[in-house]
């Protein structure tokens, strides 16, 4: 009988384990893949919402030139974060796995942006406590960016060790 000693007190082969229904797992594995499929739809979708309200903004806005460049470079920047979710999305679906680095050129953007929405409320006369306030906030978001392009360069300088090397995505 399977699992019992044989006559050396070895036991013998084990039973093999209950296999999950292959029909749920492809069931959920379809599923999965129509979520993402959707996902990354919506995500280009709210890419070209941007550009578009974007463009609306430029047309109506009222304001100086340097400041509408900056918000057009935000906005930019957010179509950026967008389109990195995308390709992210789309690599998973493509078979490829899931890396870090999307993830941290993502924090990246995003941190630029909000120094950016500083810098732009830096300009605007101020009171001595609010400056003081940005210059803390501008502060920790150049120590953000520092600490996510050091991760970064950590991910990509790993890549290179020997025997490390994960598959890369297409």
């Amino acid at each position: 009988m399977p699992g019992e000693p044989d006559g050396h007190g070895v036991p013998g082969p084990q039973p093999p384990l209950p296999r999950p229904d292959s029909r749920l797992i492809r069931l959920l594995g379809d599923a999965e893949h129509a979520i993402l499929y959707l996902v990354s739809v919506i995500l280009l979708a709210v890419a070209l919402g941007i550009l578009v309200q974007l463009a609306v903004t430029i047309v109506r806005s009222h304001a100086s030139w340097p400041q509408v460049i900056i918000v057009a470079i935000e906005e930019l920047l957010l179509v950026l974060i967008v389109l990195e979710l995308f390709v992210t999305v789309l690599t998973h679906l493509q078979g490829g796995h899931l890396l870090l680095e999307p993830f941290i050129i993502v924090g990246i953007i995003a941190v630029v942006r909000h120094i950016l929405s500083v810098v732009v409320r830096l300009t605007v006369a101020q009171t001595p406590d609010e400056s003081g306030r940005e210059l803390m906030e501008l502060g920790v978001y150049a120590g953000a960016t520092f600490l996510l392009v050091a991760a970064l360069t950590l991910s990509r300088w790993s890549r290179r060790w020997p025997g490390e090397n994960p598959p890369h995505s297409p």
